[in-house]
């Protein structure tokens, strides 16, 4: 049973690892040459036989490593191995900070990560805007264009562009769309919102076939982004069927409690309503710090943690993560 835990807990490294191992395409990585293995390599994947022989299992007794089932059923069954404290872990990454053939080279030489926290789709409605120089323009059609060749030119594997199960197509990086909805402006009117925001982002998961979304700080008709389950389950997971994530921007929810002061929410009752919205991925620390005690406390059910994991682990497997393919 040790030597069972030891691997798993390799395991959850891994993946760990994948995940927060993000890069802004907007940004220079912060990695150095050494943190780079000796030899100058970090690539690796987590369902290598010759791991486990080496640490005395046999990898086909565990089910996320095997190839002949789906990515949905793989992922749910890695989730199931992990305890409540570990599975909360995986719902954090505080690392803040190419393309996709030079992206895949700088990993496998310990680089950077194989998620890319671009393009910025917003559409510009004022030019004071501090991010408007970040964007493709102020028309809803050219910025939803923009979206869908920019994830497909990072995103696509030459020969599986046109692959009828999407859930398994593979993934040569990992491209967020992002900031959803209406980011431009602090509270937008519903009216407004929907004239304007949606059909980028759209476009980005209908044909670009996104693989993340990002939500944003600010309120659409009072709600904040990333606490609304009208813009998040019901709109990307729903009607536009996203094959993928939800990740917030950057503390997103202590801005929902500290600066909305949203519905006088506790820091429980803040990681409760935006899990449940479809947040699966906070970047911060509110998950991993207040999901658990939120659980403890019967605000939130550990089915919809297992949900957002499913979701997180289905793209590292689609980008070979751990197969090594």
């Amino acid at each position: 049973m040790a030597k069972i835990n030891n691997s798993l807990l390799l395991v959850y490294y891994l993946a760990i690892s994948f995940l927060v191992n993000s890069f802004d395409a907007n940004s220079y990585s912060t990695l150095g040459h050494d943190d780079a293995t000796p030899n100058g390599s970090n690539f690796t994947f987590v369902c290598d036989p010759e791991r486990y022989s080496n640490l005395g299992l046999d990898m086909k007794a565990f089910p996320f490593c095997d190839k002949s089932l789906s990515y949905d059923v793989r992922a749910s069954d890695l989730v199931k191995q992990m305890t409540l404290s570990e599975r909360v872990l995986q719902l954090g990454n505080t690392n803040y900070g190419a393309v996709s053939t030079e992206a895949t080279a700088m990993y496998n030489l310990g680089r950077v990560g194989l998620t890319y926290w671009s393009p910025n789709i917003n559409v510009v409605r004022d030019p004071r805007w501090g991010r408007a120089i970040g964007t493709p323009g102020e028309d809803p059609f050219v910025v939803g264009k923009y979206a869908v060749n920019y994830v497909r030119g990072l995103q696509d594997v030459e020969g599986t562009e046109n692959s009828i199960d999407l859930n398994s197509r593979p993934l040569k990086v990992s491209s967020y769309c992002k900031h959803y909805a209406a980011y431009d402006v602090d509270n937008w009117m519903e009216w407004n919102a929907i004239a304007l925001m949606p059909g980028p982002f759209e476009m980005c998961v209908k044909e670009g076939d996104v693989s993340s979304i990002m939500c944003s700080y600010n309120r659409v008709d009072g709600i904040p982004a990333c606490a609304d389950p009208k813009l998040l389950n019901q709109t990307i997971r729903g009607e536009w069927d996203l094959h993928g994530y939800i990740v917030s921007d950057c503390d997103s929810i202590e801005v929902l409690v500290d600066g909305h002061h949203w519905l006088g929410d506790t820091k429980e009752d803040a990681v409760a309503h935006t899990l449940r919205a479809g947040l699966d991925l906070e970047c911060g620390d509110y998950y991993t710090k207040y999901v658990q005690s939120s659980v403890q406390q019967g605000k939130i059910r550990e089915a919809d943690i297992d949900r957002s994991l499913k979701y997180l682990y289905v793209v590292p497997m689609r980008l070979g993560f751990f197969d090594g393919n």
